[in-house]
């Protein structure tokens, strides 16, 4: 049987449901025993990869940025190919199967010399891709070493190639230092041919690749709770709405089906308003967004209310779940900032008409919110709805640079180059504290430089 095909029949013996997912370093502690797991399977590019030959010295060393990795031997000259993964993103589980992937462009001819195939080894010591050469290549070990491809046709591009390098990866996992993997003929003085392979930087065939095979305890967790119209002052949650969205960031290093619940329940400190829970709901199952959202129905929430909310995350696939999130504390509030002392500087009253005589007048307010601070306030100005033969719609809008404290006189300059002679206007004022905004009616006014 060749070594594909072993790997093939390995790997499908564990595969129950392949998942592809990101997690913390590796460790090969087993999972305990009542834990429930899941196969995951992660594919891994290398992070390095170059071919050096005998002909590469101190002066000249091999190329990083090839475009095929060249391995095996001729009488003239041999070639060695190094690849380096980084195995910090698989999860920690237990490794049961690891093939190695390499597209081969073209195959040795057939010779005089049966061919051996590609031997792959674990390295050993530490390299640097753009400085290699024959003379400082690192030393590799035999052991879990693989040998592949000496069934392979002569002379032809043979597509995906790949090796069971299942014990070279557990040994990694294992403490092994992780210095990649050299391919290179099992026996350097055979002369048994050069063997063609892609490289990471070649775009018309696929890339190296390693893939590993594992078992995974399932362990899921809900990261955060996020709710719309809200603001957060302290530890304290104010809500803006009574039929708010919540969401959160579930995730597991097993992957699968996931899901969050969410619930809400009366804060047991007002027992007046009403006890226990509220509502709850759980967000469809997904595996391919980690922020599961409900919305709350409209209805069930009133202003005024002092709440509190929690989440806990589901693996459906695996049937596990996380610990219930700490309650937060919310309280639901309608109340808006209050604007006050809105102004416009130069102005007068004329005819009932209010006239400013510059084209760049000074708008001022005084915005303030009982739980909210900074906050941001803004002067805005557009075309008088009665005046639409000198244009309609959105003029201009100015803030401080900086939010001003609730409570605090804002006051801000029309630029020059804004408003023109002659024109009827309207501003107001909007304050915005998170999600409570307020603004104030729209005041109209005649740019008039003649008064």
């Amino acid at each position: 049987m060749s070594a594909p095909s072993l790997l093939r029949r390995r790997a499908f013996g564990v595969l129950i449901a392949a998942l592809t997912v990101a997690g913390p370093a590796v460790a090969p502690a087993p999972a305990a025993a009542d834990t429930p797991t899941l196969v995951v399977v992660k594919t891994l590019a290398p992070v390095d990869d170059v071919h050096v030959m005998t002909l590469h010295n101190h002066d000249s060393p091999a190329p990083p940025h090839s475009q095929f990795l060249l391995l095996g031997g001729m009488r003239s000259t041999d070639a060695r190919g190094y690849l380096r993964f980084d195995l910090s993103s698989l999860p920690e589980g237990v490794i049961r199967s690891a093939a190695l992937r390499l597209a081969a462009v073209k195959t040795p001819v057939c010779g005089p010399v049966a061919r051996e195939g590609i031997e792959v080894r674990r390295v050993t010591e530490p390299w640097a891709a753009d400085f290699l050469h024959w003379g400082n290549t690192p030393l590799s070990t035999p052991e879990d070493a693989v040998t592949a491809l000496a069934d392979l046709p002569c002379g032809v591009p043979a597509g995906q190639t790949e090796w069971p390098v299942t014990g070279i990866v557990q040994d990694w996992a294992a403490g092994a230092e992780n210095h990649g993997l050299v391919l290179q003929s099992p026996d350097e003085s055979t002369d048994d041919g050069v063997w063609y392979f892609s490289s990471s930087e070649n775009t018309s065939y696929s890339a190296p690749l390693l893939s590993v095979t594992m078992e995974v305890p399932s362990t899921p967790s809900a990261s955060g709770l996020n709710v719309s119209q809200s603001h957060r002052e302290g530890d304290r949650l104010w809500l803006a709405g009574t039929a708010p969205s919540m969401f959160t960031v579930v995730r597991d290093p097993a992957g699968g089906r996931l899901t969050a619940e969410f619930e809400i329940e009366h804060d047991p400190a007002v027992p007046g308003q009403g006890t226990g829970v509220i509502w709850s709901a759980m967000s469809s199952p997904t595996s391919n967004t980690p922020k599961p959202l409900v919305r709350v129905p409209a209805g069930l929430l009133e202003f005024g209310w002092q709440i509190r909310l929690r989440v806990r995350a589901h693996n459906v696939t695996a049937g596990t779940v996380s610990a219930w999130s700490p309650w937060q504390s919310a309280t639901l509030s309608d109340v808006v900032p209050e604007i006050t002392g809105p102004e416009m500087t130069p102005s007068q009253e004329s005819g009932g008409v209010t006239v400013t005589t510059s084209l760049t007048p000074t708008f001022s307010a005084t915005a303030s919110h009982p739980f909210v601070d900074p906050l941001y306030v803004a002067f805005e100005i557009e075309h008088d709805p009665d005046a639409p033969e000198q244009g309609t719609g959105y003029i201009w809008s100015g803030a401080e640079p900086d939010d001003p404290a609730s409570g605090a006189r804002t006051q801000v300059t029309v630029p020059a180059g804004v408003l023109q002679d002659g024109w009827r206007l309207r501003w107001r004022v909007r304050a915005n504290g998170g999600p409570f905004v307020s603004q104030s009616e729209w005041r109209t006014f005649t740019v008039d430089l003649d008064r």
